[in-house]
């Protein structure tokens, strides 16, 4: 089975298609153009990387609406990231409120990205209290690459590491968490990959900058365990829940660089990224390249949900365990 741009006809759909209308953003209480939804450059959040963020898919359902997909194990995760980051988690309130305005308000009518970004917004030293500002903003977004064209990435596995829980806890979506993970990203582009894996301090695979990594070892899907340095990620969440409804059994488990070149087939999932099958690691083609039949059963099996084509998958949301 070969993971093609229509590997589920789902898929495809709303791969393109810009939102219409005015580009407004949710800032400080108010629908704002997007050129006025700014923080002050002495705001605790430039000084310090005081940020926390999520990313949610809005999809287009085969009933012709548009829905936020996973929302709320998104916002549970946001508070934990704000109690993390002395951030006022309240905020995260009426954000379902707010998504429905901003799909009104700017028209949306395909697929899109919703960022929700709670900051420190006011003037400040290190040891001053946060003022917290919401900020939710919705642009168009369709397949990347790796699913519209049907492409494999190239991944190397960078000697960058993720920060142990010791350095910073690993379940909070702060910006200054992304610093290293950019550097990593960058060097393995400039050595012609398209993105790279992490380490842990024990030299275990953690994961990817901005997505998580599976590997699949004939009919069980692995990734590495949260306590890797791992962010607890919503698709990863998704993947290890509905793995069983597709005769997988799925397990957190150590993963080392030689277990990752033996798997049968290696992906990463995220909620920009959605999926992504890895055709290479570190120059090697993986041995079943382009036939990627677990990772496509995934793929078809996520559209088929988001499009309201099947029942979604109950993704139970823990920090400390699957999730």
């Amino acid at each position: 089975m070969t993971l093609s741009p229509t590997a589920g006809t789902a898929a495809s759909q709303g791969a393109a298609g810009p939102a219409t209308g005015p580009r407004l953003v949710h800032h400080r209480g108010a629908l704002v153009p997007a050129h006025e939804a700014t923080l002050p450059v002495s705001s605790i959040a430039l000084r310090y990387g005081v940020s926390v963020f999520e990313g949610v898919r809005l999809y287009r359902r085969t009933d012709g609406t548009v829905e936020p997909w996973l929302l709320a194990p998104h916002l549970e995760r946001l508070r934990n990231s704000c109690r993390t980051m002395g951030l006022d988690e309240r905020c995260c309130d009426g954000v379902p409120a707010i998504v429905d305005e901003l799909v009104r308000a700017n028209r949306v009518t395909e697929d899109s990205y919703l960022r929700i970004s709670a900051s420190a917004g006011n003037p400040g030293d290190l040891g001053d209290r946060a003022e917290t500002v919401l900020t939710v903003s919705v642009a168009p977004s369709g397949r990347k690459r790796w699913l519209a064209l049907g492409e494999g990435m190239r991944l190397t596995v960078s000697e960058r590491q993720r920060p142990s829980e010791a350095v910073f806890p690993s379940a909070a979506k702060n910006i200054s968490a992304y610093a290293g993970p950019r550097l990593a990203h960058g060097e393995a582009v400039a050595a012609g990959y398209d993105s790279c894996l992490l380490r842990t301090a024990d030299g275990l695979i953690s994961e990817a900058p901005t997505a998580t990594v599976f590997l699949v070892e004939g009919e069980r899907v692995v990734t590495p365990r949260l306590g890797d340095s791992v962010l607890p990620g919503v698709t990863r969440a998704w993947v290890l829940g509905a793995a069983a409804g597709l005769g997988l059994r799925a397990a957190e488990e150590a993963v080392g660089v030689e277990r990752l070149r033996a798997a049968d087939e290696v992906f990463l999932c995220g909620t920009g990224m959605e999926f992504a099958p890895v055709r290479e690691i570190d120059g090697a083609v993986r041995s079943g390249w382009p036939d990627y039949p677990v990772t496509t059963r995934l793929v078809d099996a996520y559209f088929a949900q988001v499009r309201g084509e099947a029942p979604a998958t109950e993704v139970p949301w823990t920090l400390g365990g699957t999730g």
